[in-house]
């Protein structure tokens, strides 16, 4: 063999094995860079929510929810609390008490108790018709405004309009009520007198 023609060989095949030491180096540098960027970035999703009956669809991310989703809540939770008769309040009452806040559960249970007692003595039912939501996103509250109808038996005794407020907190991908109460229909924000949790 040809010494020439074996130590050309010999180069071309180190070239070649230079250069994919090479090749797999800078690979390995770019795949280190693309991890640490995956790591570092910080999580931007976004979860858009269709509730069973949709009238808005709303959404959560890591650090807040959409305004809708606060009234969605509100409007249900205001409605646990005030649609009820003897036969339907203590289930409502474990429905409404599942998205309490749990430093704030013992308030809400003990309002909630309160107007059982007063349902029960007076076997009386109401009937909670929204009329206006009213959000304040950046402090998570939201006032709910309608018409409450009393009834004893089936005979209607008095409508009113009520505003009730509610103060909710975001943790963990979980939205709690800390509080709820009834409220002035003019300045729902405000604090009442009348605040029972």
């Amino acid at each position: 063999m040809n010494i020439h023609e074996y130590t050309s060989e010999l180069a071309s095949r180190l070239a070649v094995r230079k250069f994919f030491i090479y090749a797999f180096a800078a690979s390995l540098g770019v795949n280190l860079i693309l991890a640490g960027g995956i790591v570092a970035m910080e999580d931007k999703s976004r979860v858009v929510v269709l509730p069973a009956e949709p009238s808005k669809s709303f959404w959560m991310d890591d650090k807040t929810v959409s305004p809708e989703y606060l009234e969605q809540m509100s409007s249900y939770l205001v409605q646990l609390a005030l649609n009820n008769s003897p036969e339907t309040f203590e289930h409502n009452m474990t429905q409404l008490l599942k998205y309490a806040d749990p430093e704030k559960r013992g308030d809400i249970e003990l309002m909630l108790l309160k107007q059982g007692r007063q349902m029960k003595s007076s076997n009386s039912s109401t009937s909670f018709i929204p009329q206006s939501v009213e959000v304040l996103p950046r402090s998570m509250k939201v006032a709910v405004s309608g018409n409450v109808r009393q009834f004893i038996g089936n005979v209607l005794t008095s409508t009113t309009q009520k505003c009730w407020t509610l103060q909710f907190r975001y943790a963990g991908t979980r939205l709690w009520v800390q509080s709820m109460h009834e409220t002035n229909c003019k300045k729902p924000f405000e604090n009442s007198a009348k605040k029972e949790a």
